[in-house]
């Protein structure tokens, strides 16, 4: 297998028990301000499953120390982050992840070009969101996006397709459109997590293992 399946969410024992039990080995773990009020408990949650974790920084707070607290403690192979702080804060978070494993991956909200300053002056990674990049592009250029997906260090999947009502759900949920961009992804020859984001009311083990089968049937036809 050239990428590894993950979900997105929070350090919620159940749900964590939830995509363990249904056999996913990968969390995108969501956190807020609220949430990392106490990395070390957060830690603690989190190390109770032994699985792989990334780390999707808080949208309503700046915490640099906490995070590399968290990331640090889960060892976690990425940490995404929006275009959501001032120049001076950037400086400060580079200065303190820069000798760190986790790689800082800058997430497309509106364009999959707002990543290049950070690129180059930091030399941080990229996380291409496939939903963002749809709305973008009003839909799938297969040829346009494959050079974009080759610069990806973390992919976030789901369920949306252009024009639909399947925001943040799993990719199960569209499985043709699912299957296309899965054969995007792997014919760019990408080999990092692929998170398939879906709202909370999806977090369920059903869901979670629904998740799990689709992803394991397409990639026994392609492996």
């Amino acid at each position: 297998m050239s990428f590894l399946l993950a979900t997105k969410c929070a350090p919620d024992k159940k749900i964590l028990k939830n995509v363990k039990d249904a056999g996913i080995d990968a969390v995108e773990l969501y956190t807020s301000k609220e949430i990392l009020k106490d990395p070390k408990k957060v830690i603690e949650i989190c190390k109770e499953f032994s699985l792989k974790y990334a780390i999707h920084a808080p949208n309503d707070d700046y915490c640099p120390e906490k995070l590399a607290e968290l990331s640090i403690g889960l060892n976690a192979s990425v940490l995404v982050i929006h275009n959501i702080y001032w120049d001076d804060e950037w400086e400060k978070l580079y200065e303190i992840f820069k000798n760190m494993k986790t790689i800082i991956c800058i997430e497309n909200v509106i364009s999959a070009i707002e990543q290049n300053k950070f690129v180059r002056r930091f030399n941080f990674g990229r996380c291409l969101d496939i939903e963002h990049l749809q709305i973008e592009c009003a839909g799938v250029m297969e040829k346009e996006f494959i050079p974009v997906i080759q610069e990806a260090n973390h992919i976030h999947l789901s369920g949306y397709y252009f024009g639909s009502n399947l925001w943040h759900s799993h990719i199960h949920h569209s499985p043709e459109h699912s299957h296309s961009l899965l054969d995007l992804i792997k014919s760019a020859r990408y080999s990092f997590m692929i998170v398939s984001e879906a709202s909370v009311k999806h977090q369920t083990l059903d869901e979670f293992k629904k998740l799990n089968d689709f992803f394991k049937n397409w990639a026994d036809t392609k492996y």
